[in-house]
């Protein structure tokens, strides 16, 4: 395959990742050829009111920032916020979340719990513009790229119809760096 056709492949690669509707965790994976490992910075109260609108008025948040690490090269691959509210979370949900030991595509995928995801922006942002759900400078720990692409969404639960999770992903451009990429898999080039 020639650099061109190769260089249009992984931005077609990474324009789906920007824009599918199913779990982000199963297309990293797929895509890196890797486990995803997760690392938790920070599971709190939400003290700032998240940008996403409850209709019901003010309800109890938890903001979560985290890491998803590949497994074997150790990349960081996503840096990830999240609002959630329990309120509008399934109970096993929310007891894996509060232990803050897995990822939130892991624990639906291991539960297999409905969901349907709402996505409300994507693209590509200079890592001088990347924000928090608030609006506010939020630094990316790959910020020596040009541009770092993004996707922000949220998770509405099947027996819920107000969204439980309100989440802004930021990812690696460099992930697929040593990978080729061919149609339907990629694999190291090592």
């Amino acid at each position: 395959m020639g650099m061109e056709a190769e260089l249009e492949l992984k931005r077609l690669v990474f324009q789906l990742l920007l824009t599918t509707e199913n779990r982000t965790t199963d297309f990293l994976e797929l895509i890196t050829g890797e486990t995803m490992i997760p690392c938790v910075l920070k599971q709190v109260t939400a003290t700032q009111t998240p940008l996403l609108a409850v209709k019901e008025g003010v309800r109890d948040a938890v903001l979560r920032e985290s890491l998803l690490r590949a497994g074997k090269s150790g990349l960081v691959v996503s840096q990830n916020i999240a609002v959630m509210y329990p309120d509008f979370i399934p109970l096993p949900i929310h007891l894996k979340l509060a232990q803050k030991k897995e990822g939130i595509g892991k624990i639906m995928r291991d539960l297999n719990i409905r969901s349907t995801r709402t996505i409300l922006d994507f693209g590509w942002k200079k890592p001088e513009h990347t924000t928090d759900l608030n609006g506010n400078p939020y630094p990316v720990t790959f910020a020596q790229n040009p541009a770092v692409p993004y996707k922000q969404y949220t998770i509405t639960f099947e027996e819920f119809t107000t969204p439980g999770l309100h989440l802004l992903e930021y990812f690696n451009p460099r992930m697929l760096e040593g990978k080729e990429v061919r149609a339907g898999r990629t694999r190291d080039l090592f």
